[in-house]
């Protein structure tokens, strides 16, 4: 989730320059447009956001590792199943929970090791 925050905040910062660069009414040089360039390169490789981005995956990871159980499920609606998604839990009490739902076409509970 976090790479997405951070992917989608460069890309922001990508698009607004280049609507900086089309509000300002004389061209911009070659030299600031591969300075701004370079900004946005620097951005994508600093290692800060690669540490940070490291730290959330081993965090990510770590929480996976707690978890107990998985249900895979099946939605429902109106004209039918939706498709399949995944959901985990930390006990088999809040698992059998979900599962008890409405809207739960067809489920299987995994116990993970």
């Amino acid at each position: 989730m976090n790479k997405m925050i951070l992917n989608t905040s460069v890309c922001i910062i990508a698009v607004s320059v280049i609507l900086l660069a089309f509000s300002i009414d004389t061209k911009a040089s070659k030299a600031e447009i591969e300075k701004l360039k370079n900004e946005i390169k620097s951005l994508n490789s600093n290692n800060e956001l690669i540490e940070l981005r490291n730290k959330v995956y081993k965090l990510e990871i770590e929480i996976h590792h707690l978890y107990k159980y998985k249900v895979i499920y099946k939605d429902s609606y109106f004209l039918g199943p939706k498709g399949i998604v995944e959901k985990y839990f930390f006990d088999e009490k809040s698992a059998k929970k979900f599962m008890e739902k409405e809207n739960i076409y067809s489920e299987v509970l995994i116990e993970l090791n």
